[in-house]
């Protein structure tokens, strides 16, 4: 049976990893399209109230990635909670650099007031 588990802790990690990178690569075509935007628009000297919308829900769209990634770096945490659990403390999946204490994600950011 551990073997087993094994087997479906990697299938689950590879969709995890898998969804991970989907969301930083959104998170990045999206950021540059925010950034081609408003140059678009000097460069086609339209006036600024042109593609406004599409600026702002371009804008919203980032947020909702961001969000979007927050849980699924939530999801990744309980996954781990839930195979230490289970006894797959000693397992690791993927080739990536991790805190070893959850609260290290980010020592260096601050909420802006």
């Amino acid at each position: 049976m551990p073997k087993h588990r094994q087997e479906v802790a990697r299938s689950v990690a590879e969709r995890l990893f898998a969804a991970e990178e989907a969301l930083d690569v959104a998170a990045a075509r999206i950021a540059e399209l925010n950034a081609v935007l408003p140059l678009a628009r000097l460069d086609a000297r339209v006036a600024a109230m042109v593609g406004q919308d599409a600026i702002t829900n371009s804008a919203s769209a980032v947020m909702l990635v961001a969000q979007t990634r927050a849980h699924i770096v939530a999801t990744h945490a309980s996954l781990k909670q839930a195979g230490d659990s289970i006894g797959l403390r000693e397992m690791a999946y993927g080739d990536l650099l991790k805190p070893t204490d959850a609260s290290l994600g980010s020592p260096h950011l601050r909420v802006a007031a």
